[in-house]
């Protein structure tokens, strides 16, 4: 995303030692160990709740890549064939619909605070509330970096895949 420029552009700089990135890195274990540490502190069992409601939030970031999948290849898929009309456009359909079946069902489901480790706030499960405030924390993470980055949302940056990391050649 550092590369596209939708987040700042340090988070595209490579380690010239290992060619990782670096500074994306150190700031995913950070926010990672502040986040473990402070929940933590609230309980030993909110881990797994937090687990569960990490699932949730890959559940429903792999149903809606499916989706654009399906949109991005939407007037090739069609005329490419059997192969690639499967490939790209049926198979990403069917799992994007199962993934955001899935996720409804258990986003609903984790109000019960029976669902995960039994722990609640107001009568309210631990992984419902969790996995709300990741999704508006994530809403607004997107809206601060679509007023701070408007390129990137409005389609002027190019997405230039080849050239986003110099491979060797075989």
């Amino acid at each position: 995303m550092g590369y596209y420029k939708a987040v700042s552009p340090k988070f595209a700089s490579l380690s010239p030692k290992y060619q990782a990135p670096s500074y994306a890195t150190i700031v995913s274990c950070l926010i990672a160990t502040v986040f473990y540490v402070a929940m933590r502190f609230i309980s030993t069992s909110v881990l797994w709740d937090t687990i569960s409601a990490l699932s949730l939030m890959v559940c429903l970031y792999y149903g809606i890549t499916a989706f654009a999948c399906v949109w991005y290849f939407r007037k090739t898929s069609l005329s490419s064939g059997v192969k690639a009309l499967f490939n790209k456009f049926i198979f990403p359909l069917l799992g994007g619909l199962i993934l955001v079946v899935f996720f409804a069902q258990t986003f609903f489901d984790s109000m019960d605070p029976a669902y995960g480790s039994g722990s609640e706030i107001g009568g309210v499960g631990l992984v419902f509330i969790l996995s709300l405030v990741l999704l508006v924390l994530g809403v607004i993470a997107m809206i601060y970096q679509r007023i701070k980055r408007p390129d990137f949302f409005a389609g002027k940056v190019p997405m230039d895949v080849e050239h986003m990391i110099d491979l060797p050649e075989v």
